[in-house]
C-alpha cells in the first residue's frame, strides 16, 4: 500500500485543514447569500403586493433598490441585475414590462 513519507505528514494535514476550512466558508457564504437573496425576494413581494405590478425602472423600486445595503447589491448584480434576480423566483413574472407577482 502507498504511505505518505514522514516528512511530508505536516504538509498535508495543513492542506487539508485549510481545504476544510475553505469549503465551510464557501458553504457559509452560499448559505449567507441565498438568505439574502430569499430576503429580498419578499421585500420586492410586499412593496408589488402593496402597490401592484410595476415598471422595472419605476422610481419607488429603484430608490429601494438604491437603498439597499452594498452586499445586497452586489448579489443583485451578480445574478444579472435585478430583472434577472427577481426572474429567478417563480415568485416573479413580466407582463408588459412590467413585473408582477405570480398568485
Amino acid at each position: 500500500p502507498f504511505v505518505i513519507p514522514e516528512c511530508l505528514r505536516g504538509q498535508i494535514e495543513e492542506f487539508e485543514a485549510r481545504r476544510d476550512i475553505s469549503s465551510i466558508s464557501n458553504y457559509r457564504r452560499l448559505l449567507d447569500n441565498n438568505r439574502t437573496r430569499e430576503s429580498l425576494y419578499e421585500y420586492f413581494s410586499q412593496i408589488l403586493e402593496q402597490h401592484g405590478p410595476m415598471e422595472l425602472n419605476n422610481k419607488l423600486l429603484v430608490e429601494q433598490y438604491e437603498h439597499f445595503p452594498e452586499e445586497a447589491q452586489k448579489i443583485v448584480e451578480g445574478e444579472g441585475g435585478l430583472k434577472s434576480f427577481l426572474l429567478k423566483s417563480y415568485n416573479f413574472l413580466m407582463v408588459d414590462n412590467c413585473i408582477c407577482l405570480r398568485k
